[in-house]
C-alpha cells in the first residue's frame, strides 16, 4: 500500500489536499470540544447543584413554616380557653382550619401526664384505637416527656406508626396557662406526603432529574421517581455522596445510584439540626442519569464529529478532481519519457496539452522542443560515428606491423639476459655457501669460548660446594659430640628421679606412722613419686631420640665423606674437558679464516656479472618500453573501436 502512494502522484495530492483541509478543521473541532467540554460540565455541575439547594431551602421552609404554625397555635387565647373550660369542640373549626390550610393529618392535645385530651381527627376526646395504641402511643409519650423537660417545640423523624398507614412525622409545642406554667403538650401529625412532593416536583427539570432524603440510618426519607419503588423507610443508600452529606459535607460527585445508574449528583445536609433545632439530620440529594446530565456534551461531539465527516467528503470529492486535473497530464508525460527510455524519439503531446498555459503547458512544450532537438543531435552522432571507424582501421593496421618488429627485438635480447642471470645466480649461490661456512666457523669459535668458560665456571662451582662439604662434616662431628653431653645430663637426671622415688616411699612410710597428721605429707609424698616416675619416662624418651640422633650423624658423616671424594673426580673431569675445548678452538678459528677468503673472490664475480646483468637490463627495459607503448596503442585503439561500435549500435536503437 505504501509503494502505490509512493508511485501515485495522485493518491499523494488526494493526501495532501486531506492534510491541508482537514488538519484545521480536527484542530478546531478538538479544540473546541475540550474547551467547551469542561464549560458544559460546570455548567451541569453548577445546575444540578442549585436544583438540590432550591429543594433545600423548600424543605426548610416547608417544615420551618409547620414550626411556627404549632408554636403559634399552642400560644393562642383558644387553646388556653379550651384547656380551662374543656369545651374541646368548640375549637373543632379552628383546627379544621389549620388542618385544611396546612394539610395536617391530625391535631391533638395533651396533658402533662401524656392523658389524650382531644385528637382533631377523630373529632373526639379519647384514646386511639387499640391497633394503634401501641406504637403511636409511645411516640406522642416519648414528644410528651421531652417538650416537658426541655420546655421547646421539638420534630420527630419521618415514621410509619402503622403497617399500612403513610409515613408521617410529628412536631410539638409546649402550652401554657394564663400564669407561664406549662399546663399541655400540642402535637401536629404532618403526612410526610407533602415533604414528598417537593422532592418530587420536576418542573423545568428533565426526566431523569430526581430529589431525595436520606435519614442518618441511610434509609430514604421520601419516595422514588419511579412510582413502582416503594423506597420510603425501605431503600438503603449506603453511597459516598450520602454519607459525605450526613457527616455535614457539601460536594458533587459521580457515583452508582441504588437502581444501578450511573449519575451526576448534588449532596449536602438538610440543616434540620441548625434550623430547628432537632437531634437528627437528613441529606439530601439531587441525582440525574449521567446521559442527561452530559447530553448537550454528547450533542456537541456528535456534531463536531459529523461536521467533520462530511467535511472529509468534500474535500475527498474536491481532491480528486483537482487532484486529476493536475495528475492525468503528469500521467501521460510520465508515459511518453518511459517511450523515450526505450529509444523512441518520435513521440510527441498532443495539441490539446500543448495550448495550456500553466506551468504543466509549459512543461508540455519543453518536453516537445527537447526531443527534437535530441533526434538532430542522435542523427549528427550516427554520422561521425561512421567516419571515426574507417579512420580507426587504418591506425590499426599501422600498430600492429610496429608490434611485430618491437617483439622481434625483445626475444633476443631476453635469450641474452637469461644467460647472464644463470651464471650470476651459480656466482650468488657459491658466494651464499661460503658465507654460511664463515657464519657455522664464527658460531662454533663462540661455542668453544662459550665451553670453555662454563667448564671453568664448573671448576669453581665444584670447589666451592668442595668447601661447604667439609664444613659440613665438621659441623655434623660437633654435633655429635654435643648430643653425647646431653647423653650425660640426662643419666644424671634420670638417676635424679631415682633418688625421688626412693624419697617417696620413705616420706610415705613415715606418713603412715603419723596417722591422721602424716594424712598430708602422705598426698605430698605421693605427688613426688609421680613427677619422679614421670621426670625417668621423659628422661628414657630423650635417650631414645639422642640415639637416633646419634645414628642420623654417623650417616651424615660418611655421606660428606663420600661427597668429597666425587667432588674431587668432577674437579679432574673439567680440567680436562677444558683442555680439549681450546684445541677444539683452535681449529675452528682457522677453518673461519679460509671460508673468509673464499666468500671475498665469489664477491668479485659477482660484482662483475652484476655490470653485465644491469647493461643487458636497461636494453631490455628500452625495448620493453617500445613495445608497451606499441600494445598500448594498439589496446587504445581496440578500446575506440568498441567505443565506436557501441555509440553506432546506441544510435541505431533510436527512432528518428
Amino acid at each position: 500500500m505504501f509503494r502505490f502512494i509512493a508511485k501515485s502522484i495522485m493518491v499523494k495530492l488526494i493526501i495532501q489536499f486531506f492534510l491541508v483541509g482537514l488538519t484545521p478543521v480536527l484542530i478546531l473541532g478538538a479544540l473546541t470540544y475540550y474547551y467547551s467540554k469542561d464549560t458544559l460540565k460546570n455548567a451541569a455541575y453548577d445546575h444540578i447543584a442549585s436544583i438540590n439547594e432550591t429543594k433545600k431551602v423548600q424543605a426548610l421552609e416547608y417544615l420551618q413554616n409547620r414550626m411556627r404554625n404549632i408554636v403559634l397555635l399552642s400560644r393562642s387565647e383558644h387553646i388556653r380557653k379550651m384547656l380551662e373550660t374543656g369545651a374541646y369542640n368548640e375549637m373543632r373549626p379552628v383546627l379544621s382550619y389549620h388542618m385544611n390550610v396546612f394539610a395536617l393529618s391530625d391535631i391533638i392535645l395533651l396533658d402533662r401526664n401524656g392523658s389524650i385530651l382531644y385528637a382533631a381527627a377523630q373529632d373526639r376526646a379519647a384514646d386511639f384505637e387499640d391497633d394503634e395504641q401501641t406504637s403511636l402511643e409511645q411516640i406522642i409519650m416519648q414528644m410528651t416527656e421531652t417538650i416537658i423537660a426541655s420546655h421547646e417545640p421539638m420534630m420527630t423523624d419521618i415514621i410509619r406508626y402503622k403497617t399500612d398507614n403513610p409515613p408521617a412525622l410529628f412536631m410539638g409545642a409546649p402550652v401554657y396557662d394564663t400564669f407561664g406554667d406549662l399546663d399541655a403538650v400540642l402535637i401536629f401529625q404532618i403526612d410526610a406526603g407533602q415533604i414528598h412532593s417537593l422532592m418530587l416536583s420536576r418542573f423545568g427539570r428533565g426526566e431523569t432529574y430526581e430529589t431525595y432524603l436520606v435519614g442518618e440510618d441511610l434509609l430514604m426519607r421520601s419516595p422514588s421517581r419511579d412510582p413502582e419503588l416503594d423506597t420510603v423507610l425501605r431503600q438503603q443508600i449506603d453511597s459516598t455522596a450520602s454519607r459525605r452529606a450526613l457527616e455535614k459535607h457539601t460536594g458533587i460527585d459521580q457515583i452508582t445510584d441504588y437502581r444501578g445508574n450511573d449519575v451526576l449528583c448534588a449532596y449536602s445536609p438538610l440543616g434540620l439540626t441548625e434550623i430547628l433545632g432537632t437531634e437528627f439530620d437528613w441529606a439530601i440529594i439531587t441525582q440525574v442519569d449521567r446521559t442527561e446530565a452530559f447530553e448537550l456534551l454528547d450533542k456537541l461531539r456528535d456534531n463536531i464529529f459529523w461536521t467533520v465527516a462530511l467535511l472529509v467528503l468534500l474535500v475527498g470529492v474536491v481532491g480528486f478532481l483537482q487532484s486529476r486535473i493536475i495528475a492525468r497530464p503528469i500521467n501521460d508525460l510520465s508515459y511518453r519519457i518511459v517511450l523515450l527510455n526505450d529509444g523512441d524519439f518520435t513521440v510527441s503531446l498532443p495539441d490539446s496539452m500543448k495550448q495550456r498555459t500553466d506551468e504543466i503547458g509549459l512543461l508540455m512544450k519543453t518536453f516537445n522542443d527537447g526531443t527534437k532537438q535530441f533526434r538532430k543531435q542522435i542523427r549528427r552522432i550516427a554520422e561521425s560515428t561512421n567516419l571515426l571507424v574507417a579512420s580507426i582501421s587504418r591506425i590499426s593496421t599501422t600498430a600492429s606491423q610496429l608490434a611485430a618488429s618491437a617483439s622481434e627485438t625483445s626475444t633476443s635480447i631476453s635469450e641474452v639476459t637469461t644467460t647472464v642471470e644463470e651464471v650470476n645466480q651459480t656466482s650468488l649461490i657459491a658466494s651464499e655457501k661460503a658465507q654460511y661456512v664463515s657464519q657455522i666457523a664464527d658460531n662454533a669459535a663462540k661455542i668453544s669460548n662459550a665451553g670453555k668458560k662454563a667448564t671453568d665456571n664448573t671448576k669453581s662451582g665444584i670447589d666451592r660446594i668442595k668447601s661447604e662439604m667439609n664444613y659440613i662434616a665438621e659441623s655434623t662431628i660437633k654435633l655429635s659430640e654435643q648430643t653425647k653431653s646431653i647423653e650425660e645430663i640426662i643419666n644424671t637426671v634420670s638417676d635424679i628421679a631415682d633418688q625421688s622415688n626412693i624419697l617417696s616411699v620413705n616420706a610415705a612410710i613415715e606418713a603412715a606412722k603419723a596417722g591422721e597428721h602424716g594424712r598430708g605429707f602422705s598426698v605430698v609424698a605421693q605427688e613426688v613419686k609421680t613427677l619422679a616416675n614421670q621426670s625417668k619416662d621423659a628422661t628414657n624418651q630423650v635417650r631414645t631420640i639422642l640415639e637416633d640422633i646419634q645414628k642420623a650423624t654417623s650417616a651424615a658423616v660418611m655421606a660428606t665423606e663420600r661427597g668429597i671424594k666425587t667432588v674431587e673426580e668432577a674437579v679432574e673431569l673439567s680440567e680436562q674437558a677444558g683442555s680439549s675445548i681450546d684445541r677444539l678452538a683452535q681449529r675452528v678459528t682457522e677453518a673461519a679464516e679460509a671460508a673468509m677468503q673464499i666468500t671475498a673472490s665469489n664477491q668479485q664475480q659477482l660484482t662483475g656479472m652484476d655490470q653485465l646483468s644491469q647493461a643487458m637490463e636497461s636494453i631490455n627495459d628500452a625495448t620493453q618500453q617500445n613495445l608497451g607503448a606499441v600494445k598500448q596503442l594498439e589496446e587504445a585503439l581496440k578500446g575506440l573501436e568498441e567505443m565506436v561500435q557501441t555509440m553506432k549500435d546506441i544510435t541505431s536503437t533510436y527512432k528518428i
